[in-house]
């Protein structure tokens, strides 16, 4: 019999076919609530204070409360992963609901924590050696910076993005700005200059070790893309934190460049790689 996935639900450890909240919650009722995902290396969650840093930002976004502080949300989640050890590489879902309703719309009980350890799943090499293909939609996050559980214009665009093979949907205004994609930062190379978007954007933990070793290899520009450049540029990539830097070969139906990764992208990938995996989990 295989072993279940032990949750964390609101103060309780459960196996994760007996995990539920009340049909009272926001979460159910309106979409209410914020999470964040983070993987583990060697059995060790990876930035796992900034992950909680950006949580608690999420929440006081939309207006959420928090009954705990981050070191109380952080050891719940070493606890989380303990009760989950045979997996060697997992990811980890931090779930703050808005908790439960007397009207079904204001947030008037206390947030609920939900946390989710499960395998991480395989990703396919080809991303890497390859490329991947992206389509652009028109859509944008309702609240910036926020990681909100409300998914509904995601997963369309998500689903618009495997109708047309792509992997990831990039979100682009009525003006033809693009600052990121459903799940993940983007990024470009503009004349050798990497371009990134610094404002109304999630801001990725991947993206700020992308930053940070890319400083001392490239000028570095904050700015929204657009549409034009985008499908101008020399080389494009994205990145998330259960994905890492994944090239961009093909925008719709637009090559880009010259329909393989990039050198400049293959720096950064050798450079995320040699990164020293104790201080990317926080070891």
């Amino acid at each position: 019999m295989d072993k279940k996935n032990i949750y964390y639900v609101n103060g309780k450890f459960v196996e994760a076919d007996k995990a539920v909240i009340p049909v009272d919650d926001l979460a159910v009722l309106r979409g209410l609530g914020v999470c964040d995902l983070m993987r583990t290396f060697n059995g060790m969650p990876c930035f796992l204070e900034e992950h909680i840093a950006r949580l608690e930002t999420s929440a006081e976004k939309i207006g959420l409360t928090l009954p705990w502080s981050g070191e109380t949300i952080e050891k719940i989640v070493l606890e989380t992963l303990e009760r989950n050890s045979d997996m060697d590489n997992a990811n980890i879902r931090i779930i703050i609901t808005g908790g439960s309703s007397s009207d079904f719309m204001t947030p008037r009980g206390e947030p609920r924590l939900i946390i989710l350890v499960t395998p991480m799943p395989s990703i396919p090499a080809h991303w890497y050696t390859h490329g991947v293909k992206v389509i652009t939609t028109l859509s944008q996050r309702s609240i910036p910076g926020a990681k909100s559980i409300s998914y509904i214009s995601a997963s369309l665009a998500l689903k618009k993005a495997r109708e047309q093979n792509a992997m990831e949907a990039l979100l682009m205004d009525r003006d033809g700005n693009i600052p990121e994609g459903t799940t993940s930062n983007l990024f470009a190379f503009i004349d050798n200059i990497l371009v990134t978007a610094d404002t109304g954007v999630l801001e990725g933990i991947t993206r700020k070790v992308i930053l940070s070793l890319a400083e001392p290899l490239f000028p570095i520009e904050f700015r929204t893309l657009h549409i034009d450049e985008l499908l101008n540029a020399r080389e494009v990539f994205i990145s998330g934190t259960n994905k890492g830097v994944v090239p961009v070969v093909q925008i719709n139906d637009t090559v880009v460049g010259n329909g393989k990764p990039g050198k400049n992208t293959r720096k950064i990938i050798n450079a995320m790689e040699n990164h020293s995996p104790e201080l990317s989990c926080g070891g």
